[in-house]
């Protein structure tokens, strides 16, 4: 159930639970984070604050309130710490003394009610006015998987070992090497919700790069692969043709390996910001 504060419904317990996990869950399936805000008014009611949140938040924010007549709270969607503190210096620059605790949720196993509890506890012992605490939960790895597509059995190993030896911190990532473009489109490989680095050569037995290219942009949710392109044909036009393809990157060979990991790692923190 919701109670109307204005034209931004204010949700209560149980459902304010169903809704936190959904957006969790849709937070986590964009690879960003969201945050929760609790704040307690020491002069006012619950329903006051409510009345001031309402000409702050977003028509994608949350508003709910807690077993706590004097508090609200805010979920707020695809947003981090510092969005929280820039919402809350606006709350308190309106009139009523007020504390506040934000939380960064970032992990699928966060739970609503001991969140709250904490949040809660936070703001009681409080000397300051804004509480942010600490994650008890490390983000998740990010799984990644790695294609490397090349007709050179040799340059394949070469590249899916400076690839497997780089630091890429909050990111596994899982490489498979093919020979062919046929090959590696026929087998089941792509077919995940998971990013997918691919690096591959434009000319390709079976089936070339640039087919392949085509392929995976025309697939669903193409925007899970990011492509990286090798080629020997050192032409404006050829990269012009590849980029506007859906590449995202460009490699000419022979090229330094240090220059491929450092494009590798540029393409792989993309992945998660």
């Amino acid at each position: 159930m919701a109670t109307k504060t204005g034209t931004h419904p204010v949700f209560k317990e149980p459902h304010i639970q169903d809704i936190f996990d959904l957006m969790k869950a849709n937070a986590l399936r964009g690879r960003r984070t969201m945050v929760m805000i609790v704040i307690r008014a020491e002069n006012e009611t619950g329903a006051e604050t409510a009345s001031r949140l309402r000409s702050l938040v977003r028509s994608t924010d949350v508003l709910f309130e807690t077993d706590r007549p004097d508090e609200r709270g805010v979920l707020l969607p695809m947003s981090g710490t510092d969005e929280a503190k820039s919402f809350l210096n606006r709350l308190f620059r309106m009139e009523g003394e007020m504390k506040a605790a934000i939380l960064e949720i970032f992990h699928p196993d966060v739970d609503y009610q001991a969140s709250l509890r904490r949040m809660q506890s936070a703001i009681g012992d409080a000397e300051g006015r804004v509480t942010v605490l600490d994650s008890l939960r490390q983000r998740p790895d990010e799984e990644v998987k790695v294609s490397i597509l090349d007709p050179e059995p040799l340059f394949r190993d070469v590249l899916g070992m400076a690839i497997d030896q780089l630091d890429t911190p909050g990111i596994q990532l899982k490489i498979e090497t093919f020979g062919d473009g046929r090959t590696f489109l026929e087998s089941g490989w792509t077919v995940s919700a998971h990013p997918h680095l691919v690096v591959m050569n434009d000319l390709l037995p079976r089936q070339n790069g640039l087919d392949v290219l085509h392929e995976l942009r025309s697939l669903p949710n193409d925007g899970k692969f990011t492509i990286l392109m090798m080629t020997r044909r050192n032409s404006e036009e050829d990269m012009t043709y590849a980029y506007e393809s859906g590449a995202d990157g460009f490699l000419v060979k022979p090229f330094n390996l240090r220059l491929f990991e450092a494009q590798i790692k540029r393409l792989l923190a993309r992945l998660w910001s």
